[in-house]
């Protein structure tokens, strides 16, 4: 149902044959999923109940981007004396364009996540992927696949101690005939790049450093209909996307080719019923191999990358910075609020894709 958001989070239903968006403005689709027994039948310009929704998404249309830095080698350099964070070219267009398959710097590149499933966009959760009924962050917890568990909702608890494979199966199944399924590391990349371009903040993001590890929030108390809040937005402003940067890490489907660890999921599976659905690395990935990156997955073009005495970092926002590597081989994104979160924060994980309190996940729509 698509919907418009007011600055203080009141939605209310929109007509979709009108304009209810405009990108040039910043101002991003958005839509909800209405739980099964809604209290009433909504009419174009009603106002719904939070108690109705389920689940909020956001739309990402289909883009192309100018290529800007293409060329990373493996390894990592001093820091640099200024941040080298830039806006990046976005042009949209739809699945009828032909494909820009640009490989080098100043080429332009149709961006994979749409090319991968030939859509002319994603709907991606507006929030960390919520379990339903969960009244604190442990009461969050939960090692299971139950699909009918998942909300994406401002202000609850995000679903953690899950294993990727459980992850991935109960987003899956959530909505089959939606296509939903848990966000790649290239559809992260895809996010990125459009929040650093002219129709997002195109600035760091703020961080959700709320205690509880609330969904929605910028720093620790301020919500996502705040004017504080708006800066943990993907716009600086609540039709955007959040939890991007901090909150806790977010597993996407990216991984070391041949290397499932424990993460629930087998290579059959992978290969022969999931394919499409997860991003695949090179088998000899290790913490620095930044040119094993996919263009677009906003990982290697973030370079050059430094090293500070105790982590690797990036010199666009001083973000966590590490490849997938043997023990640690499926992506997480955004980093938890202790840190060094943010949008362009990548990580692999230690437990080799096992369930931990500091990890959740993301769900996508396809378009």
């Amino acid at each position: 149902m698509p919907i418009i958001i007011a600055s203080d989070g009141v939605v209310t239903k929109a007509n979709p044959s009108e304009k209810w968006y405009d990108y040039n403005n910043k101002e991003w689709a958005n839509a909800v999923i209405l739980v099964d027994n809604p209290s009433k039948q909504y009419r174009i310009g009603d106002t719904i109940q939070e108690s109705d929704i389920e689940s909020y998404f956001v739309w990402i249309p289909r883009y192309r981007y100018k290529l800007f830095h293409a060329n990373q080698a493996d390894g990592y350099e001093n820091k640099l004396s200024e941040s080298i964070a830039q806006e990046i070219e976005i042009e949209f267009e739809s699945k009828d364009t032909p494909v820009s398959t640009g490989s080098k710097n100043g080429e332009w590149l149709t961006h994979p996540a749409f090319t991968n499933f030939d859509v002319n966009g994603i709907w991606v959760g507006k929030f960390e992927l919520g379990y339903k009924g969960a009244t604190s962050a442990f009461s969050a917890w939960a090692n299971s696949s139950d699909s009918t568990k998942i909300q994406i909702k401002p202000n609850v608890y995000p679903w953690n101690g899950n294993s990727i494979g459980n992850y991935f199966k109960a987003m899956y199944n959530y909505k089959r005939d939606l296509d939903s399924h848990m966000m790649k590391n290239t559809e992260w990349g895809a996010v990125a790049y459009l929040s650093q371009s002219k129709y997002g903040i195109n600035t760091k993001i703020e961080t959700n450093s709320n205690s509880g590890f609330l969904t929605g929030y910028a720093t620790a108390n301020h919500p996502y209909n705040t004017e504080t809040g708006y800066l943990a937005s993907t716009t600086d402003n609540i039709s955007g996307i959040y939890d991007m940067s901090g909150g806790i890490d977010e597993y996407v489907a990216g991984y070391i080719d041949g290397n499932v660890g424990n993460s629930g999921l087998t290579l059959d599976e992978i290969r022969n019923t999931y394919n499409k659905y997860i991003d695949v690395y090179a088998s000899s990935s290790a913490a620095t191999t930044y040119s094993n990156r996919m263009l677009g997955d906003a990982t290697g073009e973030m370079g050059p990358f430094y090293y500070n005495g105790s982590n690797y970092r990036n010199n666009w926002y001083d973000d966590y910075s590490y490849f997938v590597d043997s023990s640690s081989p499926w992506f997480r994104r955004g980093g938890a609020s202790s840190r060094a979160p943010g949008l362009f924060n990548f990580r692999g994980r230690s437990t080799m894709g096992g369930g931990s309190v500091s990890d959740s996940s993301r769900l996508v729509l396809l378009g």
